[in-house]
């Protein structure tokens, strides 16, 4: 797995979780460290046990909004 930027909670998640939504076009993602940081991203029609679907995750978590240092 590609490496991961840390959550707010200050700890950098070793793994990532995909939730399914009412809708197949969108899914959560959160880490196994606090799993109070939730964000939401689009599938693109991906399951959400791809290998796709785990790549677009990543992709959104890393990109998530953080508080500035």
């Amino acid at each position: 797995m590609e490496e991961l930027k840390p959550c707010p909670c200050g700890k950098i998640p070793t793994k990532l979780y995909i939730s399914s939504t009412e809708t197949t076009k969108y899914a959560l993602v959160y880490g196994d460290c606090c799993t109070e940081w939730m964000l939401e991203f689009r599938t693109y029609y991906h399951k959400p046990d791809s290998k796709e679907c785990m790549k677009l995750a990543i992709e959104k978590w890393n990109d998530g909004p953080r508080a500035e240092k």
